[in-house]
């Protein structure tokens, strides 16, 4: 019985690709997702400035190839290319034949290949880029399937007579797979150097990345962890927002930013809060203060404070370190779109977006402008690819949310009053995936505390958890001296 169906596949030149969840093993699925999510977890990005902070060696370095993550799939005469959501390839694809060959009555067992998969670029025409993979996997039965790649670069389980269980240390299993594929053209070992010293790893950038044969490096260390190695690369954005520091009133804690799309809306992309000293931030509070604006969306920071909106005024440069389109299970990283007009920001819809990682204040952008150029949210395909990016955004209604319960306690200490409040309420928008059905929202205020105000976001699925949580909270920080209001 075969562990996938192609019940629903559509040509890939003389194979078939299928969409997500078609792998009918539900243990499978499972583990192919968990790979995804402990590798994307065990990745640490860092910048080519930092390479001396790496720990001593010995260091496996690799060559970051832009591709997409997805695995040979081995199991009695079955072999296939499976993504981490459930997607395959299998049959006549020159890639899964190669592979087939390699494979097939050599392994023993279920046999589970971790790899690149990558598109195949004509001599001088520069490295691999993700979106030429895409490319060459459209088409259907016309797609430019000899230009798809796979290049191995660990092995989760199987083995063979010679090897017949998975090894620890990482370089016994990339040896395995050096042993398989040798030969290869389009199934290969990922190209792997062992280095004793952080200065190697620089030289290695400079060869391959700098050199044009890599977007980057990827370093794992003696103690399991792992380094993507890239270099810096900067954003053109637009500050649409910002919050207040709050032992320093005057000047700004982070602001929060957003590129313009086609159709002419703009999209959340990230918030910056490294700016580098206090004196950035001052100038740029007293810069933003005069731009708010109104705004009928509301959008909160990592610790839950609101951002103040502003008029799209102010284009800043910011650097950072990479850029993501999907979160570690895989699914695309959605950023809400909004509309600036005579009266305010009003939402429109959250599309696919992308995540970018350790942002930092670079400058002030004068000569850049608000407009599909100058802040095109194009920048981000640059880097990754972004589905619908391109789409035009169109308004998406949704039901009003209803407050379930309110309550707002009250002390009073030294002449001073603290107060405690809490919110929950029902977003009433449960019914797609970017929104909890119920939110607990609890304020903390004390002027005598070094941070005089903190909060706390939770989520429930239900209104029964959502109770739970208010209860618990109540119970906890609701003690003698506390009045209702």
């Amino acid at each position: 019985m075969s562990f996938y169906t192609l019940t629903a596949g559509r040509p890939l030149g003389k194979g078939t690709q299928t969409g997500h969840n078609a792998i009918s093993d539900p243990e499978l699925a499972a583990r192919l997702m968990g790979y995804k999510r402990q590798v994307a977890s065990a990745y640490r990005a860092i910048a080519t400035e930092e390479v001396p902070t790496l720990p001593p060696g010995p260091l496996q370095v690799s060559p970051k190839i832009d591709g997409e993550l997805w695995f040979l799939v081995v199991q009695g005469d079955d072999c296939v290319l499976v993504s981490p959501k459930g997607s395959v390839i299998a049959g006549e694809v020159p890639v899964v034949s190669e592979a087939r060959a390699a494979l097939i009555g050599k392994v023993s067992g279920l046999t589970l290949v971790a790899g690149e998969l990558f598109a195949l670029n004509k001599p001088g025409s520069g490295r691999a880029r993700v979106g030429d993979l895409g490319a060459a996997m459209g088409g259907e039965a016309q797609a430019d399937v000899a230009r798809i790649a796979f290049a191995a670069f660990d092995l989760v389980t199987g083995g063979d007579q010679e090897s017949p269980t998975v090894a620890e240390p990482y370089p016994e299993r990339l040896a395995v797979l050096r042993r398989w594929f040798q030969g290869g053209k389009r199934v290969q070992a990922m190209k792997n150097e062992q280095v004793s010293a952080p200065e190697e790893v620089s030289r290695l950038f400079t060869e391959w990345a700098e050199g044009g044969k890599a977007e980057g490096l990827v370093v794992r260390t003696q103690d399991h962890r792992i380094f993507k190695v890239k270099p810096f690369f900067t954003l053109d954005a637009v500050v649409i927002g910002y919050t207040e520091r709050a032992d320093a009133p005057n000047q700004v804690r982070s602001a929060l930013l957003a590129l313009m799309r086609e159709d002419g809306t703009f999209q959340i992309t990230s918030s910056v809060g490294n700016f580098g000293g206090d004196d950035v931030r001052t100038q740029l509070y007293s810069a933003l203060v005069p731009m708010q604006a109104p705004s009928t969306f509301r959008h909160a920071n990592s610790s839950g404070e609101m951002f103040r909106f502003v008029r799209p005024e102010m284009v800043i440069e910011v650097r950072a370190t990479d850029v993501q389109a999907e979160d570690s299970s895989g699914s695309p990283i959605t950023r809400m779109v909004l509309n600036w007009g005579p009266n305010g920001w009003t939402q429109v819809a959250p599309m696919p977006g992308a995540s970018v990682l350790h942002p930092v204040y670079t400058r002030a952008r004068g000569d850049k402008g608000v407009n599909v150029t100058d802040i095109r949210a194009s920048q981000l395909t640059e880097r990754v690819a972004v589905p619908d990016l391109t789409r035009a955004a169109s308004v998406h209604e949704r039901p009003e949310s209803e407050v379930v319960m309110r309550q707002v306690y009250t002390k009073e200490t030294k002449g001073r009053i603290a107060v405690r409040k809490l919110l929950v309420w029902k977003t009433n928008k449960e019914a797609g995936s970017e929104f909890p059905a119920y939110v607990v929202h609890w304020t903390d205020y004390s002027a005598e505390r070094k941070t005089p105000l903190e909060r706390e976001v939770r989520l429930a699925p239900n209104e029964v958890e959502a109770q739970k949580i208010a209860a618990d909270l109540l119970a906890e920080n609701i003690k003698k001296g506390w009045v209702r209001g």
